[in-house]
């Protein structure tokens, strides 16, 4: 007869085996899945921004190379995440986004056309939308408490490119009559971020964190001044110089949040490449105990 501890110890070798298969396949959204997309939203008003720059002919920052620059990012973030093992739900998701940024991308990549930067803002903001409602899906997978503050985040960035790249379109002569409308309804948006990230439990936005955003903060409602001035006078160098003192700001503060958010869970996940040594022992663990049984039964 097979001792009972040596029985114990099959069961639980047998348990944790199946349990490392299971959570192959049903794994969950990883959070630099999340970290990517998010990076793609904030990237694409900012490419915006830069087409706008470009047609403007203003070199302050070298809007040309910052465009080329960031169309490479979004298109490796992308193809990282395909490679990662996502549910099919949400592979669709991702695909469905990355489709249409493969529409508008083209557009980037020439020169910058007055007459079509309307339209081409109005897909931009199509994809934005639902670029942040995946990203958002994907915090919501990975089943990390937090993770959907690191998409605020993401989105406060998303929200000052989108005030640059208006306030650029309409220095260029191309905002339509919503621009007011659509200039206070950044604004509001910005301001319900900040209150939801400061109001959030220091636990996964720390006082550091919320010391920076207030920072921001201050910086982006200088920066709404500036966008709803009626005067008539436009300073592209100016916008573009604020716009990219946030940006890197809020860089600054996702990676803060993401390191944060991330330590609250780094003991409960194992690198892919331990997993599969780990899966390897217990089989082989397993397989000696089988023959040990053998032996003892002969």
């Amino acid at each position: 007869m097979l001792h009972q501890s040596v029985r114990k110890k099959v069961f639980y070798l047998l348990t944790a085996a199946l349990t490392m298969f299971c959570s192959e396949v049903s794994a969950n959204a990883s959070a630099q899945d999340v970290h990517e997309l998010a990076d793609i939203c904030m990237y694409s008003q900012r490419i915006l921004k830069d087409y706008a720059l470009v047609g403007m002919s203003v070199t302050y920052h070298d809007p040309k190379k910052d465009l080329k620059e960031n169309i490479n990012i979004v298109d490796k973030y992308f193809k990282d995440i395909e490679g990662h093992k996502l549910n099919e739900k949400l592979l669709a998701e991702v695909l469905e986004v990355e489709n249409s940024w493969k529409a508008i991308r083209p557009a980037f990549e020439q020169e910058p056309d007055k007459k079509k930067m309307s339209e081409l803002r109005e897909k931009v903001e199509a994809y934005t939308t639902r670029c942040d409602q995946v990203a958002d899906d994907l915090a919501k997978d990975t089943g990390i408490k937090g993770e959907q503050d690191v998409v605020l985040v993401s989105e406060l960035g998303l929200e000052s490119q989108r005030l640059a790249a208006l306030y650029l379109m309409k220095a260029w002569g191309v905002a339509d009559t919503s621009y007011e409308k659509e200039v206070a309804q950044t604004v509001d948006q910005t301001e319900h971020l900040y209150q939801e990230l400061m109001a959030a439990d220091e636990k996964f936005v720390s006082k550091d964190i919320k010391d920076k955003l207030k920072t921001t903060e201050n910086e982006f409602i200088a920066f709404g001044v500036m966008a709803k001035s009626t005067s008539g006078r436009f300073m592209p160098s100016m916008a573009e110089k604020s716009a990219s003192k946030i940006f890197t700001t809020l860089r600054e503060i996702l990676a803060m949040e993401q390191k944060l958010v991330e330590a609250t869970v780094s003991g409960y996940f194992t690198p892919v490449a331990d997993e599969k040594k780990n899966r390897g022992m217990i089989l082989k663990d397993i397989i000696t105990l089988i023959q040990y049984r053998e032996e003892e039964s002969a």
